[in-house]
């Protein structure tokens, strides 16, 4: 103990001596074992903690699909059809549990405000262990149609808006126009099914009708479904459980509607965690390897600064040796050296992940799952040690041992050639030659890795997605008891006030409402016999998203009109109804030429028979995101009886910025509508958001690569510059036997590039075999992709060329009489 004291205190001492040296490994170091710290405690927190739940290991999402078939459904879900049939004879499910996401429109003091918040059936808490602070959770009878209204606040919510107010419970709360009583309040800490929920209300999963038909009339829902699996069940046991229940229901219209015209049902019973981050996962798996490159040239960079220092050290080394210290000794110095340099720079390090953790929350997707769940905690602390204990071995490893092995008589003497081994050997500068090597291989791979990733975000936002968003405004509008059946005429004097007064507002191109719109969360899927069949083919059943808008909307949006024209005002008191729809409607269901084509719509129950006409088409719109696929559409205008609800969406053109307009939109909306809960946002804020993920993805990434390549070309600067100081005697001889100073600068710009070309060729036979794995983070971009492959090499020799540049005019500039009078 008192030996490895001795040499603690030894490499300290050095360590001062060397502020430059210790500064740069200190630097390296901080940043592979931060990172490598920062996303540890990522990773483990979003994909492999286990969730906050009673044997969270035995809880599962269910979800169906029809195979073969495309579904505009956005995530996987279930049939109401499917739930009641498993849920009245399952064998290896425990317990059942739905929900679905809602925004809810609450009376405060402070006036209405829109909340997010999750109607969820009573069973769902008890499925998850939940407890409650104050109150209780839902009775069983709270979820049937009819039953008083009840509500749960989330901890956030109570001390928010409530003041922690103890006596809560029992209070009256207005919600979605409807009374409710406050019968409970979650404890801190509990946020189901994401952060953003501060209340849950009771939901009844709707029951099939019993006058389903198949292939044709019958109500349907989707939702989100939980369950507990019975202990010893595998996921694949309650899957053919799942799809035999599945099959035994009748499936209307709506089941191709909502998942789409393909073979038989499948159910799908996936771990709920496993679920939850399946978006994020593939891309923090990416990120994971892109660390460990990264951890692996931070200590080749070391190593190399060991050994290039070790060159200057090596007459002390030699002397050390003379006065007794044995091989064994003097390695174990410098291995002490290494240990002490690492676990320094784990603790810079560690600070600089913990910094990056608490940052997390902010640069992340507002959706990012579980990230409240990050932290640094025992088990960043013991990956951070065992991170740097990596470090200080394969960094000090290779030059303890070179260290070690010299001969004592020609290092005493000067020798630098490779009978004084040591650090001055041919073998010891072969070693710095590989780890240079090692470091440009890895570079090469990050930087392809991260041009990858780049050159596929660039194509996801540069998506043409059908619409303009710059300088458009939304105003989501939420106006309580809309939705009531006979309100229609109340919202569509509503919307026809709304609009004439923000079309006379200064600074206000256009203006036109609609019931839904891209990247909103509102989605209305029609179905309908085709309006026209090809000859000789089967009449088919249209599926198409059914936007109901203004005049106006189309110009304020900036839809792409294809064919034909918009709507127009008179369009609303026509006899005939006008339609437009996109590419992909027309291409399944019209005829070549659709304009004027007019087809008749039968008469029902409550509605005449009446005559639709095709006016126009318009490019197809990427609703649910750039990289969603091209679905149906059709736009018409309010006719009534029928109009809008009680959600609807005021689209602005502005004039200048869409921000400075927001404050008067809202006294407009309030003005028509006082109870009404209203939120403004740029349409481009929504397309930002909707690419949060991969936008972190990529900026992760890219900064890896760049620190990666900072890195390399560092210790190609410094091993350059070391070899150069080294071999001054030699320069000297060169130039004083007539050599020219670009014979000296191409020999050693020659000399660094050679080790770089070496590791790029590695690094891209790499990366060819490692990039096939990136193929779902990627969008539009091969994980061959010729771009990426070319421009990272390119990248990667031009830093290395200016790294050596400086090295190589130094040398050029060697006066020979006086290096050959210092030798």
């Amino acid at each position: 103990m008192e030996t490895l004291i001795q040499d603690v205190r030894y490499a300290l001492a050095t360590m001062r001596r060397n502020k430059a040296f210790t500064a740069a490994g200190l630097l390296t170091l901080a940043l592979g074992i931060g990172a490598t710290a920062a996303l540890f405690s990522v990773v483990y927190g979003v994909l492999l903690r286990p969730l906050p739940y009673p044997q969270s290991d035995r809880l599962v999402r269910l979800s169906e699909e029809h195979p073969g078939a495309v579904s505009p459904l956005r995530e996987p879900m279930l049939s109401n059809l499917t739930f009641h049939a498993w849920s009245q004879g399952a064998r290896s499910i425990e317990q059942f549990a739905a929900y679905r996401y809602q925004e809810s429109t609450v009376a405060l003091p402070d006036g209405a405000a829109r909340l997010v918040g999750s109607a969820v059936t009573p069973s769902l808490f008890p499925l998850i262990g939940a407890m409650p602070a104050l109150g209780r959770f839902f009775n069983p009878d709270e979820g049937a149609t009819g039953a008083d209204g009840a509500v749960v606040l989330s901890d956030r919510m109570w001390r928010e808006r409530f003041g922690t107010d103890p006596h809560v419970v029992g209070r009256g709360l207005i919600v979605d126009g409807r009374p409710h009583t406050i019968v409970g309040v979650a404890r801190p800490g509990f946020a189901f099914p994401d952060r953003n929920t501060l209340l849950w209300t009771p939901y009844e999963v709707q029951r099939p009708s019993p006058d389903a038909v198949a292939g044709r009339s019958g109500r349907m829902t989707v939702l989100f479904a939980l369950a507990r699996l019975r202990p010893g069940v595998t996921p694949v046991q309650a899957e053919a459980e799942g799809t035999a229940a599945a099959r035994t229901t009748v499936r209307p219209m709506a089941a191709n509607l909502l998942f789409g015209a393909g073979g038989p049902p499948v159910v799908h019973v996936r771990g709920l965690l496993d679920e939850m981050t399946s978006t994020i996962r593939p891309a923090l798996l990416v990120l994971t390897a892109a660390v460990g490159c990264l951890l692996l040239i931070a200590c080749a960079n070391v190593a190399n600064l060991f050994l290039s220092r070790g060159v200057a050290r090596q007459r002390e080394l030699s002397v050390r040796a003379a006065i007794g210290a044995s091989r064994r000794r003097l390695a174990r110095q410098l291995l002490t050296e290494s240990l002490v340099l690492s676990l320094l720079g784990g603790a810079f390090g560690l600070a600089l992940a913990w910094s990056v953790v608490r940052l997390a929350p902010v640069w992340a997707a507002r959706d990012f799952p579980r990230i409240d769940d990050v932290v640094i905690d025992g088990r960043a602390l013991a990956l951070t040690l065992l991170a740097s204990l990596f470090t200080a071995l394969v960094s000090g490893l290779a030059p303890a041992v070179r260290g070690a092995r010299f001969d004592l008589a020609e290092s005493l003497h000067g020798g630098d050639g490779a009978s004084a081994g040591g650090f001055r050997g041919v073998r010891a500068r072969r070693l710095r030659d590989g780890l240079l090597v090692v470091e440009a291989a890895f570079a090469v791979l990050l930087l392809v890795s991260a041009t990858l990733l780049a050159r596929s975000f660039v194509r996801l936002t540069h998506v043409d997605a059908g619409y303009r968003p710059e300088r458009v405004l939304v105003a989501e509008i939420f106006v309580p008891g809309g939705d009531a059946p006979d309100n229609s005429p109340a919202m569509n004097a509503l919307v026809a006030s709304l609009l004439e007064r923000t079309r006379g507002t200064a600074g206000v191109r256009a203006a036109g409402v609609t019931n839904m719109m891209p990247l909103d969360n509102s989605m209305l899927i029609a179905g309908f016999p085709a309006p026209w069949t090809a000859p000789g083919a089967t009449r088919v059943t249209t599926r198409s998203l059914q936007y109901v808008v203004t005049p106006g909307y189309a110009e304020s949006l900036g839809l792409h009109l294809l064919r034909g024209r918009l709507f127009a005002e008179a369009d609303v008191v026509s006899d005939v109804r006008p339609w437009i729809v996109n590419e992909e409607f027309a291409r399944l269901y019209l005829p070549p030429d659709p304009i004027s084509y007019q087809w008749t719509w039968p008469a029902t129950a409550t509605t005449p028979e009446r005559v639709n006409e095709i006016i126009g088409v318009v490019a197809n719109v990427l609703k649910n995101g750039n990289d969603s696929k091209p679905q149906p559409e059709n736009y018409s205008v309010p006719r009534a009886p029928a109009g809008f609800s009680g959600h609807i969406e005021l689209v602005v053109q502005a004039a200048t910025s869409p921000t400075a307009l927001a404050p008067t939109i809202r006294a407009l909306v309030r003005e028509v509508a006082p109870t009404a809960a209203v939120e403004t946002v740029p349409l481009s804020q929504r397309v930002a958001a909707s690419v949060d993920e991969p936008r972190f993805a990529t900026t992760v990434l890219v900064t890896f690569a760049a620190l990666a390549l900072a890195l390399a070309s560092l210790g190609l600067y410094g091993v350059l510059s070391y070899g150069v100081s080294q071999r001054r005697r030699e320069i000297g001889i060169r130039a004083a036997l007539g050599a020219a100073r670009g014979d000296i600068v191409r020999l050693v710009i020659r000399e660094g590039l050679s080790v770089t070309i070496a590791g790029l060729a590695i690094g891209l036979a790499a990366a060819a075999a490692v990039t096939r794995l990136m193929r779902g983070v990627l969008f539009g971009i091969a994980p061959l992709d010729a771009v990426s492959f070319a421009l990272a090499p390119m990248v990667l020799l031009a830093v290395a060329l200016l790294a050596a540049c400086v090295p190589a005019r130094r040398a050029a500039a060697t006066d020979p009489a006086d290096a050959l009078r210092c030798e």
